[in-house]
């Protein structure tokens, strides 16, 4: 067993104090540490200097005084230890349920909004804080404590913006430009003002400010990436010209002398109708969030983009529309065959067969609701019910 001498002593709790520990109490704490591992497996005929200098990056990764400065962040911070476990375990939970909501929200499977919502809460509200407060307490300048904070409420803005856009919920546009306001005019310029007068940083603060330049650029590019209310409002009419065109089909009267087949047929498509109404009148207040009736034209407009819950009343198994749309289907088959008996030139006939099982899936088993409605938004599904709408009047006045 080695003995140290009293000047290998003094010389190990000087090189102690110049490595940045502080604290008189961790520097004899250090030092009982080192001398116990010198004697214990220091051989007699070694060099002290060499051997010393073999067995002080034991202490530490990069510098000794990270000690120092782990033990004032553990006096000040007691829970350190305890929030950093929380912060991965919630990082990668919140990592994993975002992967597989975009992938099941990509295929179009149920879950995908509840597993989104559930990563992005996680993220926004668990991990990101955490990370921030461990973060700042690490720094001694105001300025990077100030930076650490802008940048969190900046990832934590455009997280939700982008939760918002995808939920189809609003305020997401105001969510998404305030958080690119306070990419560009707050974060970068004291990012880049503050590291261009440090000649250390400087370089490096250029580099990472054109990559941040050029990412927000491409979150600025998705902020108009949408139809334009101009377009939009095209489309709203194109709509409202539809139900027009219906609503005039429907007031059109008959002739008075029709036979018993086109009486029949003026009450199966009236039925028809009918039922496809009141389809569309239990989705709207399927939609709605107190479940009320809405003008078809409003709803349209307040929740053109919606999918999940469209598709989950519609095509759902055992859903609510399960026995509506089976009738209408039946009925819908029922019309045709009237057609094709009151008519001697079937190809007039707009919702004729070959019109609906188009020849281009003659080897697939395709209903009719499934081809026009299913995996369709909102707005696409209500302007085929009402096309097919117009397409039975016609039928109907075409067959007077």
């Amino acid at each position: 067993m080695y003995v140290l001498k009293d000047e290998h002593i003094s010389f190990i709790l000087e090189d102690i104090r110049r490595n940045g520990i502080e604290s008189e109490e961790l520097q004899l704490d250090l030092l009982d540490h080192i001398c116990c591992v010198i004697e214990t497996e220091m051989l007699p005929d070694k060099n002290f200097d060499e051997f010393y200098r073999s067995i002080i990056p034991r202490f530490y990764k990069r510098e000794l005084k990270e000690i120092q400065e782990e033990t004032q962040l553990l006096l000040t911070f007691k829970n350190y230890y305890a929030m950093k476990k929380v912060m991965i375990m919630s990082g990668a939970f919140s990592a994993f349920t975002f992967i597989i909501g975009s992938l099941l929200k990509i295929m179009h499977w149920p879950g995908a909004s509840l597993l989104l919502l559930t990563g992005i809460v996680f993220f926004c509200f668990l991990f990101l804080p955490i990370l921030s407060i461990l973060k700042v307490k690490e720094q001694k300048q105001s300025k990077d404590k100030l930076l650490i904070g802008i940048a969190t409420i900046f990832a934590i803005a455009i997280c939700l913006a982008t939760l918002f856009k995808v939920m189809h919920w609003p305020f997401a546009s105001m969510l998404w430009s305030s958080s690119l306001g306070i990419l560009f005019f707050l974060f970068l310029p004291i990012y880049f003002f503050g590291g261009i007068r440090n000649p250390e940083t400087k370089t490096n603060t250029i580099i990472s400010s054109i990559l941040i330049l050029t990412a927000g650029g491409l979150l600025f590019i998705l902020t108009n990436l949408r139809a334009s209310h101009v377009t939009e409002e095209a489309v709203f009419n194109s709509d409202d010209q539809l139900r027009a065109s219906y609503a005039y089909l429907s007031e059109q009267k008959s002739s008075d002398s029709l036979s018993e087949n086109q009486q029949l047929l003026i009450k199966k498509a009236d039925a028809l109708c009918l039922k496809i109404e009141n389809l569309k009148v239990g989705l709207i207040k399927s939609i709605t969030p107190d479940g009320k009736e809405m003008a078809e034209n409003e709803a349209i407009r307040l929740f053109s983009n919606k999918f999940d819950p469209v598709q989950s009343y519609l095509f759902a198994e055992n859903g609510q529309a399960s026995t509506e749309l089976a009738s209408i289907k039946k009925e819908l088959a029922e019309l045709q065959k009237l057609v094709q008996e009151n008519t001697a030139d079937k190809e007039c006939s707009l919702i004729s067969t070959e019109n609906i099982h188009r020849s281009d899936y003659k080897n697939q088993t395709l209903s009719w609701e499934e081809f026009y409605f299913k995996g369709l938004p909102m707005e696409n599904v209500f302007r085929n019910f009402n096309q097919l709408l117009v397409n039975i009047r016609i039928v109907v006045v075409s067959n007077n």
